[in-house]
């Protein structure tokens, strides 16, 4: 698969191939076991066969809510052997945002795990369009749908299933983040997906490795870059119910794992856990995604880089650089066989080297980024602007044409006339050896703009007087950027691709404000009604 064609990206034709290839080696390692290429192809063939008994086919659209779990996988690769449209869920949904996302979807049919079948109940009259839901497991009580065990999609033998399916296709509507407002479903296709995996292959050099996945696999990350670029590079993917920072170094070991799919998150969690004389007593060489802001503590606490590239589920990667030749802070130069990237103010001019302002990509190859958000053409229309797909990001690149994150365009504050990156300063905050995570948000201002609040989650049994953090904040960086308001919480709200949904600590108290927030001019807490 080194040689790329795009006609050849076909997800069900590669993992044929990989069967025909690489048939008995180790494709999936859970802790329950090892599967295959051999074993999922034929496994991803009976359910295949078993959803084509049910009448799914070719442009079907069909919500899938499991866990972490060989089923997923199966289900996701028979999907797209049959031509069908998966709609990965995120397993915390519910209510209205469950409802929001199965309605927006035009999902006909549902496969979902029997501990998640009770959040359909009070949904089920609102679905009309929902005719089918196969259950994973053994439901308690009716959900309001007609039912179909998983199990009986198995009872089909495994026949090879063949269907025609090309590179342009759709394989996935897979929902944003919605940071501001409802998620979106971006619409990608099977190059999408795969040139993603591929390139994530080539800027990690981790051909025929094993990677680790404790991310979920309904998000892009864990999917397209952690277990499709296994398959396209012939190694295999150690997949894990989600992160435990506590058996973390454990699992990289019993699973020989050489790259770490990972969330920012992750990185100050493990750093902040107290030294043992085995933090470099493990296989593993790099975090992938992590920030290069982190790449030095890492490699001299743990031995381990952290390549950052710019990724987006809308437009794969993006960005990156050579392994190895990382630029600290810097997400890397354009990927150039796959897109012109550029810089632009608000009326779409290209900005000069050193200039902040919206990162935007075009592409050079069909299909290679989303074909627009499924049913929200405004939206669509608003994203592709002047033949530019706008990501919403602030950045800049350097004279050598290094690109560097900044933040999201609506996740910037500005305070007393300065412009403050709240990557930036929850970066240094969680350096503070007892904060877990941050989230930096801007809040109303009784002068004009706004002030800095600062939302935090400590370690288990840590205690940090809001001034004492204030003082670690003033030690390190610029006196406009040290917040105003403090306050701590047991954990962050999150989206459903596990980023900090900031538009919720926005919507809590008056403003963002809450009872429970410290305002370091009044020196004392808040009354205010939440």
């Amino acid at each position: 698969m080194r040689s790329e064609k795009l006609d050849d990206l076909v997800v069900g034709d590669v993992l044929r191939h990989r069967a025909i290839t690489h048939r008995t080696e180790t494709f999936l390692k859970f802790h329950e076991g090892e599967l295959s290429y051999g074993d999922v192809d034929s496994m991803t063939d009976r359910v295949a066969g078993g959803l084509a008994a049910q009448g799914v086919g070719s442009g079907q659209h069909v919500a899938v809510m499991l866990p972490n779990c060989p089923d997923f996988l199966f289900t996701i690769f028979a999907l797209a052997r049959l031509g069908a449209v998966a709609v990965p869920v995120n397993t915390a949904h519910q209510g209205e945002l469950l409802g929001h996302v199965l309605a927006s979807s035009d999902s006909s049919a549902m496969i979902i795990d029997a501990a998640y079948a009770d959040r359909l109940t009070p949904l089920a009259h609102r679905l009309p369009g929902l005719g089918r839901v196969i259950v994973r497991g053994a439901l308690e009580r009716p959900i309001g749908k007609a039912v179909l065990p998983f199990s009986e999609l198995l009872a089909h033998g495994a026949e090879p299933v063949s269907r025609a399916v090309a590179f342009s296709d759709l394989l996935a509507i897979m929902y944003t983040s919605g940071t501001t407002g409802p998620s979106k479903g971006a619409m990608c296709s099977h190059a999408l997906a795969l040139t993603c995996a591929i390139d994530s292959l080539d800027y990690l050099d981790r051909w025929g490795k094993t990677i680790y996945c404790p991310l979920p696999l309904f998000h892009a990350a864990g999917l397209w870059d952690g277990v499709f670029s296994a398959m396209v590079g012939g190694g295999a993917i150690a997949v894990t119910d989600r992160f435990h920072a506590s058996r973390f170094w454990d699992d990289v070991r019993a699973f020989d794992a050489k790259v770490c799919m990972s969330v920012f998150s992750m990185i100050p969690i493990l750093l902040n856990k107290p030294e043992t004389p085995r933090d470099k007593d493990h296989p593993l060489e790099t975090f992938y995604m992590g920030k290069s802001i982190l790449d030095e503590p890492l490699l001299a606490r743990f031995g381990v880089r952290s390549a950052e590239t710019y990724t987006s589920t809308e437009a794969g990667i993006v960005t990156g650089s050579p392994y190895g030749e990382w630029r600290l802070g810097s997400c890397g130069t354009p990927n150039e066989r796959r897109f012109d990237v550029g810089v632009v103010d608000a009326h779409d001019h290209l900005l000069g080297p050193g200039e902040p302002g919206e990162l935007v990509v075009r592409p050079k190859q069909p299909f290679v980024i989303t074909t627009g958000y499924y049913g929200a053409p405004d939206a669509t229309a608003e994203a592709f602007r002047n033949l530019w797909y706008h990501t919403g990001d602030r950045g800049y690149r350097d004279e050598d044409g290094y690109y560097f994150f900044l933040d999201r365009m609506k996740d910037a504050i500005r305070r007393r006339g300065e412009n403050i990156s709240a990557f930036d300063l929850e970066c240094e905050v969680n350096l503070h050896p007892d904060v877990v995570e941050c989230a930096a948000t801007g809040v109303p201002s009784e002068l004009e703009e706004e002030d800095v609040k600062l939302t935090v989650v400590l370690r288990p049994g840590s205690t940090v007087d809001p001034e004492e953090l204030v003082a670690f904040c003033e030690d390190r960086l610029p006196r406009f950027m040290v917040p105003r308001y403090i306050e701590y919480v047991d954990a962050l709200p999150r989206t459903p691709t596990d980023k900090v949904a900031k538009y919720r600590l926005k919507e809590q108290g008056d403003h963002g404000l809450t009872e429970a927030t410290w305002d370091r001019e009044a020196d004392s807490r808040t009354e205010r009604t939440a």
